[in-house]
């Protein structure tokens, strides 16, 4: 199967781009900090001060990369099978599933950091996290809301195959 990027819609490539972007935020960028005062304290004792989304969010973490392999899923299924059946499925989980992880980023990122409010701080790694989460889920969203086949795809009649003696057309078979 080739990989076509003209198959792909508008609302494939959000949901790619948001995939990407929150993989990155995801593993790279600190979600995370330790506060001013308790800063360089653990930072002279040798104790990490930023932490990624990968160490910081236990349980959640699973969520999200599920969430990116659905969109990537999407992508790669969408760029290369001509039959809509198969992506529009994985659009449909994946939109869910990307909803549910928007919902709990909200959570975790906005009103529950993990720890103590008054020692850990937000960092911009999170707020990019949650903004990639929201783009993939409104990537779904579009793509479950586009119809039709690229001009590649589309066949402009159907193949018929004709039946010898008209058996088997519904009709009883013609007595001799």
């Amino acid at each position: 199967m080739d990989f076509v990027p003209s198959r792909l819609r508008r609302g494939e490539l959000i949901a790619g781009g948001g995939a990407v972007v929150l993989a990155v935020s995801l593993f790279l960028l600190p979600w995370y900090g330790v506060r001013s005062p308790f800063g360089p304290t653990a930072a002279s004792l040798g104790a990490s001060t930023s932490f990624t989304g990968w160490n910081s969010l236990s349980h959640l973490r699973w969520l999200v990369l599920i969430t990116i392999l659905l969109a990537l899923a999407l992508v790669w299924l969408q760029a290369t099978r001509p039959a809509p059946a198969l992506p529009a499925s994985v659009s449909v989980i994946m939109t869910v599933v990307a909803l549910i992880t928007s919902l709990a980023l909200i959570y975790r990122v906005l009103i529950n950091v993990p720890g103590s409010n008054s020692i850990v701080d937000r960092k911009a790694g999170g707020f990019v996290g949650l903004l990639a989460a929201i783009a993939i889920f409104y990537g779904g969203y579009a793509s479950l809301r586009e119809e039709g086949l690229p001009e590649r795809d589309a066949r402009t009649e159907i193949e018929t195959v004709p039946l010898r003696n008209g058996a088997g057309s519904g009709d009883p078979a013609p007595h001799a």
